[in-house]
C-alpha cells in the first residue's frame, strides 16, 4: 500500500475512499448539493446519499441551505463540518519543538511549545507524546477527528520511506521518525523537510493559493527552497530538491563553513554576515536588531552586506526561475522581513534578468506573512496535502 492509501484508509471515522471524495469534493468546492457530489465524484445517488448520512451521523458534514429550485425540489446544499474535522503538526528544533492543531482550513486552534531534554530521537518522540496529549485534553479535541500529524524538520528527508536521512543541527542520520511518532501517538504521521513544509504552507494557507507553481526560499539557521510545480510539491529522489545553500553561485565568492567559496548559505547565514561587519568595521555588533538598526540608518557596511545578501539571492532564483518556470517566488524568515532594501533589490535584479533573457512575464516576488508559524501550518498542510489534493 503507498503512503497516501495507507494516510487516506487510516482514520476510523472515514473508511472508504468514496467517503473521502466527497470530502475532498466539499474542501474544494466550498458548498454544494448531492446532485453535484453524483456528477464530481462519478459515484451514484444511492451511494452518495448513504455516505452523506454516514459523514453527517459523525458530524463530518453538515447542511448549510436549502438551494434554488431548476424546477423541482429545492436541494440541499451540504459543506464541511470545520469544527469537526482536524489536522495536526509538529516542529521539531534543536531548540525546541512545537506542536499545534489545526482545522482544516489551517487555523490553528491549540498550541504547545516546549524545550526538549533530550535531542536523542527515542527520547523526544516520547516527549512529543506526552506534550501531545497534554494538548488533546485542554483543547477537548476529539483524536479520532484528527485526520494526521504532520513533521517538519530540517533536514534531508526521504518522504517516501519516511526516513529523515541526515540533519546537522539534530545530529540525527536515518531515523525512521514517522514510524516513532505513529506507535507513540497513535495517529499516522507525514514527514517533510522544514523548507518543503513552509512551501506548502504558503501554497495551502499563505499568499501562493492562486498559483500553481512557485518556491519558498528558507532563510533562519540555514538556507533552503520548497518547490512547489504544476501544485504538486517537488522533492527529488533522494529527498535533495531545494537543497540550495551550499551550490557555490558567486565564483570567486566568500568561504562558506563548508569549506566552498561563493555558497548561498554564508552570504544570508546572519552569524556569518554579523561576523564580516564586525571584522569590516571593527566594531562589536549585539545581534540581528542592532545590524539592520544599522542598515536603516544608512551604516555603509551593514548596507553593503545586505547588498551581498540580495545579489547572491537574485542569482539563485533567477537560474530558479529560468529551470522551473515559475509564478511565484516567497522568501520566509529573517530575510523575507526586510522589505524594499532587501526585497525590492532581488526582485528588480530578477525582472532585469528575465528582460534581458528576451521573458516577458512578470514573477510575483514577496516575503513570507506567515512569520514564524510558517513551518507550524506547512506540517499541518502536509496533512491537507495527502487528504485534499486528487488524485485519492
Amino acid at each position: 500500500m503507498s503512503r497516501r492509501s495507507r494516510v487516506l484508509s487510516s482514520t476510523r471515522l472515514i473508511r472508504s475512499f468514496n467517503a473521502i471524495a466527497v470530502l475532498q469534493t466539499l474542501y474544494q468546492e466550498g458548498s454544494v448539493s448531492r446532485s453535484r457530489l453524483t456528477e464530481v465524484t462519478k459515484m451514484s445517488p444511492s451511494t452518495v446519499t448513504r455516505i452523506i448520512a454516514e459523514l453527517t451521523e459523525q458530524g463530518l458534514i453538515t447542511e448549510e441551505c436549502i438551494g434554488e429550485s431548476n424546477g423541482g425540489r429545492r436541494p440541499v446544499i451540504f459543506r464541511l463540518n470545520y469544527n469537526n474535522l482536524f489536522a495536526a503538526g509538529v516542529q521539531i528544533l534543536r531548540d525546541r519543538v512545537a506542536i499545534a492543531i489545526s482545522d482544516v482550513k489551517g487555523n490553528l486552534l491549540a498550541r504547545q511549545v516546549f524545550q526538549q531534554y533530550s535531542l536523542e530521537p527515542v527520547t523526544l518522540v516520547q516527549e512529543i507524546a506526552v506534550e501531545f496529549q497534554k494538548l488533546l485534553a485542554s483543547s477537548a479535541i476529539d483524536k479520532e477527528k484528527i485526520l494526521g500529524v504532520g513533521v517538519a524538520i530540517s533536514g534531508i528527508v526521504d518522504s517516501e520511506s519516511e526516513t529523515l536521512i541526515q540533519s546537522v543541527n539534530l545530529g540525527w542520520r536515518d531515523v525512521k521518525v514517522a514510524e516513532l511518532l505513529e506507535k507513540a501517538l497513535g495517529l499516522q504521521v507525514l514527514i517533510e523537510n522544514d523548507a518543503n513544509a513552509a512551501a506548502l504552507a504558503e501554497f495551502w494557507f499563505g499568499g501562493a493559493k492562486d498559483v500553481s507553481s512557485m518556491m519558498y526560499v528558507k532563510t533562519s539557521t540555514g538556507v533552503g527552497a520548497g518547490i512547489i510545480s504544476e501544485r504538486r510539491l517537488l522533492t527529488g529522489a533522494g529527498g535533495m530538491a531545494g537543497e540550495i545553500g551550499h551550490v557555490p553561485l558567486v565564483p570567486g565568492g566568500r568561504q562558506c563553513r563548508c569549506g566552498q567559496s561563493g555558497c548561498l548559505e554564508t552570504y544570508l547565514y546572519l552569524a556569518d554576515v554579523l561576523r564580516r561587519y564586525e571584522q569590516e568595521t571593527g566594531q562589536a555588533i549585539a545581534g540581528k536588531e542592532e545590524f539592520f538598526q544599522k542598515a536603516a540608518a544608512g551604516d555603509a557596511v551593514a548596507r553593503m552586506l545586505i547588498h551581498e545578501a540580495a545579489d547572491a539571492l537574485a542569482t539563485t532564483v533567477s537560474f530558479a526561475e529560468v529551470l522551473l518556470d515559475l509564478e511565484m517566488i516567497v522568501v520566509g524568515g529573517l530575510w523575507g522581513s526586510l522589505g524594499e532594501v532587501f526585497l525590492g533589490r532581488i526582485e528588480q535584479k530578477l525582472q532585469g534578468f528575465l528582460e534581458r533573457t528576451g521573458l516577458t512575464k512578470k514573477v510575483i516576488f514577496r516575503g513570507s506573512a506567515l512569520g514564524e508559524d510558517s513551518d507550524l501550518l506547512g506540517a499541518v498542510g502536509l496533512v491537507i496535502n495527502e487528504w485534499f489534493t486528487p488524485p485519492i
